[in-house]
């Protein structure tokens, strides 16, 4: 058995105290900054409750109330924060929920179907989840006992993907006037979260066989997790892409945006799901234009300040600020002004590498990609080579011999600022039926200091592309490739096809003299994909289904480039510090967890 490291996801991480004192003013750049209002509530010990759904199955929960000077409950009408959690409360209620109190808003848990001694079987925030939540909503905002008959809804992680199904299947006449979905975004669970791009990742070897030890040991779980882990491994209906069309797909952001729900998102570069924010923000912007929601945004469309997304530099469950939150939902469910409903920036991103918080608007943030073609030299060149070559890669960990190969560009003398998803082209043949390819992008310092930036994988039986929902640049350029994954077509032996590997997007500023490494893989290397040991809860591909055990060892992979074989790394340039840093103007709350750094959080909306 495997042990398993997962931080943050069992619950919420613990919440900082935060200033709560009355706060607008205006800083050098006019942007105004809000916090909310002094707390003038206690917070009431939990009253469990017992919903009853459309098919009789009933979801348990529990509500916590404003209360007054006395310790009474409040006998006042407030707004209801709802979450739909799996997961246990092992130290008492998470600090956010008194925070919640205090600025006077209800909260109420309640536990999706089969976990936590609610009825019925767990769904995995599917239209299902998505209708349960809806009629708790209802039930929220019409019989809870001092509901004023608004709802936001909240979450992060598997809560915040119940939030986004719920707001999917509701209606206009719902009480929700808001939602919070962080750590989780739309149409990546199966492409990022449990398999990157159909190959099993850590994720899924360190969740699905744990997951009594998670969400609680209850018998639905149990059941659930154990067959969708053997489906997936033995590449049953799991590990194909039309089972997770009913479980938070992007097209889901057209129904929130008719809906008229407000939403804002809430991600990290180092967590699991950063893709799918990024991208369900394009989408929800696109929504409200009338752009189908798989294409990257227009460059002239307006924005609406109803959708937006905070992009930190942390991992799942971190930099979750409650000040923040209750910002939002005073703005969308209070009516208050704040400021973020006048935003005409509202994506608000942190760029790695410069420390950085920049205000924008669209994505991607570049039209226009550079292209770095590989060439016989081991180098990434703007010019495609002249003379044309090959390069060997066998089917093993990059640490044996012949497991790795990279190409290296010039140093950057200015430096350069990465803004948005990347990709990498291969043309490649392989000995058997199956290819399996890692790109990984290195930042180098002059003196050898190396981060890696992201990374991405393809599966050679999985790798045609859908390209309707596949970006490209204004040239053409594949810039966020989006394979089909819904069958396997298994390759020609020593056939030269052509492989377009997603990145995962990043805003990453590469300082002056340094320089990029494409690093090229097989199988993830011992240090991240463990034989035993310790598995971290990442998106790295560590394992193989059944079908891919049987076409995949003893792989034999040409990579090709040339005039005829343009093998190329794609790329979205800009200048060093091309962006305005945000002028924060006021000490932002900070959000902290023991023994690691340290985050501060943009509070301009401009």
């Amino acid at each position: 058995m495997f042990k398993i490291f997962i931080p943050s996801i069992i619950s919420f991480l613990l919440i900082s105290a935060v200033n709560e004192s009355l706060a607008q003013t205006s800083a050098n750049d006019g942007a105004v900054f809000y916090t909310p209002t002094d707390a003038h509530f206690g917070s009431s010990k939990p009253i469990d409750i017992a919903i009853k759904m459309d098919d009789e199955v009933k979801l348990k929960g529990m509500v916590y109330y404003p209360t007054g000077d006395n310790g009474e409950i409040s006998n006042q009408k407030f707004p209801v924060i709802v979450e739909m959690t799996p997961y246990p409360e092992r130290n008492g209620p998470a600090p956010h929920i008194a925070y919640f109190n205090k600025h006077g808003y209800i909260f109420m848990i309640i536990r999706p179907r089969g976990t936590g001694g609610s009825e019925g079987e767990v769904q995995q925030f599917n239209s299902r989840d998505g209708l349960d939540g809806k009629a708790v909503a209802y039930w929220a905002g019409q019989q809870l006992k001092g509901s004023n008959g608004s709802v936001g809804l909240f979450g992060c992680s598997y809560p915040g993907a119940v939030a986004l199904a719920t707001a999917a299947v509701t209606d206009k006449s719902s009480p929700i006037k808001a939602v919070i979905s962080a750590c989780i975004g739309l149409d990546m669970q199966f492409r990022q979260v449990w398999s990157t791009n159909g190959l099993p990742n850590g994720a899924l070897a360190a969740y699905a066989p744990n997951a009594k030890f998670i969400m609680g040991d209850y018998p639905s779980i149990n059941s659930y997790w154990s067959s969708f882990y053997d489906s997936l491994l033995a590449g049953g209906k799991v590990a194909y892409d039309g089972y997770w069309q009913d479980r938070l797909p992007l097209r889901w952001a057209k129904n929130i945006v008719e809906n008229n729900i407000p939403v804002l998102l809430w991600g990290g570069w180092k967590d699991i799901n950063e893709t799918g924010a990024v991208q369900a923000y394009a989408a929800f912007q696109n929504a409200i234009n009338n752009v189908p929601v798989y294409k990257p945004m227009p460059k002239n469309i307006p924005v609406s300040a109803k959708y937006q997304l905070i992009m930190g530099d942390w991992a799942h469950g971190q930099g979750l600020e409650p000040l923040i939150f209750v910002q939002w939902y005073d703005t969308w469910i209070k009516g208050l002004k704040t400021g973020m409903e006048a935003t005409e920036n509202p994506l608000h991103i942190y760029e790695i590498g410069s420390e950085r918080w920049i205000n924008t608007d669209r994505y991607p943030l570049v039209s226009e990609y550079s292209v770095f073609y590989l060439n016989s030299n081991k180098n990434l060149s703007p010019t495609k080579s002249s003379t044309g070559g090959t390069e060997i890669i066998h089917w093993m960990r990059p640490s044996q011999k012949k497991g790795k190969l990279t190409f290296n560009t010039s140093d950057f003398s200015d430096g350069i600022t990465l803004a948005g998803p990347m990709s990498v082209t291969l043309y490649a043949s392989s000995s058997n039926t199956n290819l399996e390819l890692i790109a990984s992008l290195y930042d180098v310092s002059p003196t050898g200091d190396s981060i890696r930036i992201n990374f991405g994988a393809v599966l050679g039986s999985q790798s045609e592309l859908d390209m309707s929902r596949t970006w490209k640049d204004k040239k053409g350029s594949y810039i966020w490739p989006w394979p089909k994954l819904d069958k396997d077509l298994y390759l020609i032996p020593n056939q030269v096809n052509r492989f377009d590997i997603s990145l995962a997007t990043r805003q990453y500023a590469v300082k002056p003299g340094h320089k990029l490494v494409l690093q090229i893989t097989t199988q993830s290397p011992e240090t991240i994909c463990p034989d035993k040991g310790f598995v971290p809860f990442t998106a790295e591909p560590c394992g193989l289904t059944k079908p891919q055990s049987k076409t995949l060892p003893g792989g034999v992979y040409t990579i090709y480039f040339s005039s005829k074989y343009p093998s190329a790394l794609n790329l979205p340039l800009l200048p060093y510090h091309h962006f305005k840093s945000v002028d924060k103007g006021l000490p932002s709350p900070q959000y902290s967890v023991p023994g690691e750094r340290t985050y501060t959080l943009p509070m301009s909306w401009k």
